[in-house]
């Protein structure tokens, strides 16, 4: 077992790492080497529910996130025009969305919806597609939408209460040992920063990584986007609870609410529309000037190894993909979430530590490329990008394997391994219910003679009848509500 840790990068990967394994090892020696002349990029601004996780198992309570990062609850994303003009489906793991029921390894509710053939939308309440929100106590929402510069101030006073040292440098130099192992990291001013392990949270420079060998799996012919430009504006009327992620002509948009602003961005094959071009189709949905407030080129993929010798990669030095599904924040949870139990089997120069963890964290990765990939086998055709994408995305062994047996006969639930992965059955059957995937006639007829089936029709309403009953108010009143909570 390690007894000091040294994590480069003061992002939300870092501090989250940090924290995580503050937790999980009271003990442990940490510093965060946080470089305030970098600074962060600052537009991973929604979570998945592995949010919530981290937040409990970090002892932190939700009412010091909405006071002090801007936070808003989260019910999802609307998936505007994927389909098509005028199309919408909604993809979330909140509990009022279904049920699940073990006997027959299925989502009662997203069964019926696929097998009876109703409209994506109406697998959600209402109230979900507006300002509307239920009390926290119900225990509905599970995700969030935060200004990320907030919380990064946030989690960097946080690890300062919980005894994490950070300090303010670059990094100039990686010094390795004979086996190969960091020995120690050096300052710009000639610092040197030695520990018994390392974590690489440097982003896209993967500072630390790169110099033991570790290499990237460029997954550009499976996910094409590589570029986003992203640009705050202001609101008009209350906070909406969910995220909207719209098609365009050669990728898509968000827009994340949080409590100051709307968060915006357009994600872009630049292969089928320059920078100009995005920000003119981006004006067309917002009803202010746009001012880009960051510009970021990237390549989707992952390395080869997230744990090399006596460092792992965490965060964008890991993995990225784009920002579709909000992937980037539960990724490096999971992976702390990995490491915790990894590390305790740890002793330098052993290598079972190393290879489980990357098993599992591969497994993680390529989960996450599966489901984003998912998103693109669309009906639209009304542009160059997306008649592109429909014959030229390469399929992920994932997808080519299952697809097409999903389509005939439903998501299957074993197909998903992985403890850490963080998409499974449910997710799929989401989105695929939304993209009109299903073959539902045959599905029904292979459950006919389910006797469980029959049950479903029976117990379907279960859950509505306890959201309607439910207080309902403004999320802007939820949120000064949650802000009074005793911390």
């Amino acid at each position: 077992m390690i007894k000091s840790l040294t994590i480069l990068g003061g992002g939300t990967a870092g501090f989250i790492f940090a924290l995580m394994q503050k937790s999980a090892f009271p003990e442990l020696d940490i510093t965060v080497i946080a470089s305030k002349q970098l600074g962060i990029i600052g537009v991973g601004e929604g979570s998945t529910e592995h949010f919530e996780n981290f937040l409990r198992y970090c002892d932190i309570h939700t009412s010091r996130i909405i006071k002090e990062t801007g936070a808003t609850y989260k019910t999802g994303i609307r998936f505007i025009n994927w389909n098509g003009e005028g199309t919408e489906y909604w993809h979330s793991l909140a509990d009022d969305i279904s049920t699940y029921d073990q006997r027959l390894g299925v989502h009662p509710n997203m069964l019926l919806a696929i097998t009876d053939n109703h409209a994506p939308l109406d697998t959600v309440y209402p109230f979900n597609l507006t300002s509307e929100h239920t009390y926290p106590e119900y225990g509905m929402v599970h995700q969030f939408h935060f200004d990320t510069n907030k919380l990064n101030i946030f989690f960097h006073k946080i690890a300062e209460e919980r005894g994490i040292k950070v300090v303010d440098d670059i990094i100039n130099q990686v010094d390795l040992d004979e086996q190969g192992n960091v020995a120690s990291l050096v300052g710009s001013t000639g610092t040197k920063y030695i520990s018994d392990f390392y974590a690489d949270a440097s982003g896209f420079n993967r500072v630390i990584s790169s110099k033991l060998g570790v290499k990237w799996i460029d997954c550009k012919d499976q996910l094409p986007m590589n570029s986003a430009i992203a640009f705050p504006t202001g609101y008009k009327k209350d906070i909406p609870s969910h995220t909207i992620a719209r098609a365009c002509s050669s990728g898509w948009m968000w827009r994340i609410p949080t409590q100051d602003r709307f968060g915006n961005g357009y994600v872009f094959c630049d292969d089928f529309i320059t920078e100009e071009g995005a920000i003119k189709e981006a004006q067309q949905y917002i009803d202010e000037p746009i001012n880009v407030g960051k510009k970021i080129k990237f390549s989707a993929g992952y390395v080869d190894k997230f744990w090399h010798k006596n460092c792992v990669s965490i965060g964008l030095s890991g993995m990225f993909v784009e920002p579709l599904e909000a992937t980037s924040i539960g990724c490096t949870i999971q992976q702390a979430f990995c490491f915790s139990t990894a590390v305790v089997n740890y002793t330098k120069n052993t290598t079972q530590s190393e290879k489980v963890f990357n098993i599992e964290t591969s497994i993680v990765a390529s989960n996450i490329i599966d489901f984003v990939q998912l998103h693109y086998f669309t009906k639209r055709n009304d542009s160059e990008f997306w008649k592109w994408a429909k014959h030229n995305i390469k399929k992920t062994p994932f997808v080519e394997e299952y697809l097409e047996d999903f389509k005939s006969n439903g998501v299957n639930l074993l197909a998903f391994n992985g403890y850490f992965s963080m998409f499974k059955s449910l997710n799929w059957m989401q989105v695929m219910h939304g993209l009109d995937l299903f073959d539902s006639k045959n599905i029904k007829n292979n459950l006919s003679n389910a006797k469980l089936y029959s049950i479903l029709h029976n117990t379907k309403t279960v859950n509505v009848d306890l959201m309607e009953k439910s207080l309902r108010l403004p999320h802007r009143e939820i949120l000064e509500y949650v802000k009074t909570l005793s911390i």
